[in-house]
């Protein structure tokens, strides 16, 4: 019976810009998530990367929406989701082209009073800022947990999943951003943050395969078209030996084995696996998800 599901071509809607927006936002998510560790929480030992995760969480939410556009069959009729008569209180995607518009606003002005080295209105920014970084990222999650027609992406845990892969995609950008710093300048902003940033990064690697491990289990216990969407994944290398493999177990791995889990080395390694994987889950999920045709 699985079988006869994919007999029959089905045209696939999104193209490859689709995951690489979503990277890109949960990129950005993630920066600034870690940006916010010393200006809004206080966490001092964080005070040396503020900055530089603040900028670069601008620069990639700038490109992500770029590549939502190239996606679109009329490009040029973006701005119409931006015009406050068409807004659809009822759309996950309208608002988020409203959180796409408002987050760099605030996000910019944050950055520019870091900048001006002026604490108190960096923390009433970032206070500011951190909802919408959360909600910019956490809507992707919801356009695909809220899509009842297409069971592999029908799932709760979809906003909670993406916005830690996004944190986890955020600490490997930042570790490979400080290391070719400290490389250049010959500084050593990494010795400080080696031990802080690998505990968190081995904490959201194993809380990301949790949700994967419930995701997969609700699916295979559910309808013939949810067990068929599962199995489709895990018989696809790029999400097994890709996503699960390269980009989870490989890094939870070299991170927590005693010959490797202290050197700066390796946690560049684990850093650049981190980032595959994060990107590969943003792509396996989008494809797979039309795997299974609607009629």
């Amino acid at each position: 019976m699985i079988e006869t599901y994919y007999n029959v071509f089905h045209n696939v809607p999104w193209g490859f810009w689709i995951p690489l927006y979503f990277y890109f936002t949960g990129l950005s998510a993630g920066s600034f998530v870690l940006s916010s560790l010393s200006t809004v929480f206080g966490l001092k030992q964080f005070k040396t990367l503020a900055f530089t995760a603040g900028i670069s969480a601008v620069v990639l939410l700038l490109l992500a929406p770029m590549f939502l556009i190239l996606d679109l069959g009329q490009p040029f009729r973006f701005w119409k989701v931006l015009v406050p008569w068409y807004f659809n209180p009822h759309s996950v995607v309208s608002w988020g082209s409203w959180l796409l518009t408002i987050y760099p606003i605030v996000l910019l002005i944050y950055c520019w009073y870091m900048f001006k080295e002026k604490e108190k209105m960096v923390k009433i920014f970032g206070i500011s800022t951190l909802p919408l970084a959360i909600a910019v990222h956490g809507y992707t999650g919801f356009v695909f947990g809220l899509i009842k027609a297409r069971v592999y992406w029908y799932s709760a845990i979809m906003p909670g999943y993406f916005l830690t892969s996004a944190i986890l995609s955020g600490i490997g950008l930042l570790i490979i951003i400080i290391l070719i710093k400290d490389k250049l300048a010959g500084g050593s902003a990494i010795s400080e943050l080696f031990s802080p940033l690998k505990k968190m990064m081995i904490a959201i690697i194993i809380l990301d395969l949790f949700w994967v491990f419930c995701w997969k289990i609700t699916l295979l216990s559910g309808t013939d078209e949810a067990r068929a969407s599962a199995l489709i994944a895990l018989k696809d290398p790029l999400y097994i030996f890709g996503e699960l493999l390269v980009g989870m177990f490989v890094p939870l791995f070299l991170l927590t084995y005693p010959k490797t889990r202290n050197s700066v080395g390796w946690l560049a390694v684990s850093s650049v696996l981190v980032l595959i994987g994060v990107f590969l889950m943003r792509y396996t999920l989008v494809f797979t998800g039309f795997e299974i045709p609607l009629s």
